[in-house]
């Protein structure tokens, strides 16, 4: 039996409490009576079967699920659902193991997404399969009395073969993202360079400009030293001997 659901049968004059996070079903002699709400009663005649539902959150844990993906990979996928028992007479009457049939319809669910994927478009949208399970889960949880407030796949597992392929996979993905990252700096640094020099041949004028900013930049520095070259250097003798 189900650990949120627990069953007793009373003698006659005895008196029992049903918390307030319980829903109590009262049975005599097998035939539902009514449901017990929160709070003391007292039965005064024999026949009687309680059954208790614990109406707080529970947890389904479906896991070592081994699926197969729609390129016949085999995923091996573990499932976390959050659920509560919202109609306590459905549920008794629908089924016997409600945490049961609702692992089984989180199975089917499971399988059904799996399937419909290639195992690589599968893993990139992870996040997004919750959603996909729970409004597969929902209308079969709802004939159970149920009410699933949340289901995410928690692992998926590949084999090790698959993983070191894909691991492979994104290194090389990894290496020719980064070389077209440095190939794309490269081109736009030659193109500013040539930018450069053809708006320095069109203006002849820039590059003295250009020279003194330069020398501007280096002699800011502490501590560097800087040789000019004199490029008429006969001239210049000249003018000193005359």
């Amino acid at each position: 039996m189900t650990t949120f659901i627990s069953t007793f049968r009373p003698s006659a004059g005895f008196s029992f409490v049903v918390q307030d996070s319980e829903v109590a079903l009262l049975f005599r002699h097998g035939r539902y009576i009514r449901t017990l709400a929160a709070g003391k009663h007292r039965l005064w005649t024999s026949g009687h079967e309680v059954k208790r539902i614990d109406h707080r959150g529970q947890t389904l844990l479906v896991q070592g699920q081994e699926l197969l993906t729609a390129d016949q990979v085999v995923l091996k996928v573990n499932a976390l659902a959050t659920f509560r028992v919202a109609d306590a007479l459905a549920m008794h009457r629908a089924t016997n193991d409600p945490a049961g049939a609702l692992y089984l319809e989180v199975q089917l669910a499971l399988r059904q997404i799996v399937s419909a994927d290639p195992a690589e478009d599968f893993l990139q949208q992870k996040a997004g399969h919750g959603d996909k399970l729970l409004a597969l889960i929902t209308p079969a949880a709802t004939a159970l009395g149920l009410k699933v407030d949340r289901v995410d796949i928690r692992d998926v597992m590949l084999p090790a073969d698959l993983k070191r392929s894909y691991m492979s996979a994104l290194q090389q993905r990894q290496e020719a993202q980064a070389s077209l990252e440095k190939a794309r700096a490269e081109t736009a640094a030659l193109r500013t360079l040539a930018n450069a020099a053809k708006l320095m041949r069109d203006n002849p004028e820039l590059l003295p400009l250009r020279y003194l900013q330069t020398l501007q930049e280096v002699g800011a520095s502490v501590g560097n030293t800087l040789v000019l070259g004199l490029t008429d250097s006969e001239k210049l003798y000249s003018t000193k001997a005359g």
